[in-house]
């Protein structure tokens, strides 16, 4: 048997045992839908005793401690994993992301999540609008005297305010266009060397994707892959 049909067959154990079937009645759902008898008795043991372990261990029980508020009645945890700046909690029914810092909860119904996956999206037009600001901002500073000049000789009373250098001698209008120059290109160069962090992508049917920054770590793999072998029964 294939690692897919493996994985749909396994994923299928979990499911019908959260919703209280037992294990023989997980073996006549199974049988009568085709599959070996042999691989049907192997991974059926297999998985259930692998949920009783876990559903017996510390971790399932501080699980339940800190995360048992968010359950539904008859909704169990079944993994937890710690994504950037947010903690997501994978029941029997829903995926429950809870972000650390400000606070906010997002779930969703396993069923309703079409997209799990992790990508980069490098933004190298930040990269060039940071370059056109900061240039700019450098060549303000050093010819806003002829600027200036040159606006008086059209508008004569400007000099009345222009000639004010309350700052490295510039004037209030030089110091607005350079202060604003200055913070665009950080803020675009910011967003250029973040944008090499990748992200996780929660994408569910019908409502728009949730994106959270986070770098490629075991812990995020393995978060991706639960998600994946979910859907790949659905599917």
């Amino acid at each position: 048997m294939d690692v897919d049909a493996t994985l749909k067959l396994m994923n299928y154990i979990k499911q019908q045992h959260a919703k209280g079937f037992s294990k023989e009645e997980i073996r006549t759902q199974l049988l009568s839908a085709g599959w070996e008898e042999k691989s049907v008795g192997k991974y059926l043991d297999e998985t259930l005793k692998k949920e009783q372990i876990f559903e017996q261990s510390p971790e399932f029980v501080e699980l339940f401690a800190k995360y048992g508020k968010f359950l539904t009645q008859g909704e169990e945890i079944k993994f937890k994993y710690n994504i950037g700046m947010y903690i997501a909690v994978v029941t029997t029914k829903r995926l429950i992301l809870l972000k650390k810092f400000p606070k906010e909860l997002i779930e969703f119904n396993l069923e309703n999540i079409e997209l799990v996956e992790y990508y980069t999206n490098v933004k190298t037009y930040k990269a060039l609008w940071a370059v056109a600001y900061l240039v700019g901002s450098g060549l303000f500073y050093f010819f806003n005297d002829i600027l200036w000049q040159r606006l008086i000789m059209i508008i004569p009373i400007a000099d009345k305010f222009l000639y004010i250098h309350p700052f490295f001698g510039l004037n209030i209008i030089a110091l607005i266009i350079l202060g604003y120059c200055l913070a665009m290109g950080l803020y675009d160069l910011s967003n250029f060397i973040l944008s090499f962090v990748g992200r996780v992508r929660v994408m569910p049917k019908d409502i728009g994707p949730t994106d959270i920054i986070a770098t490629m770590t075991p812990e995020v793999e393995q978060f991706i892959q639960t998600m994946q072998e979910k859907m790949g029964f659905k599917k």
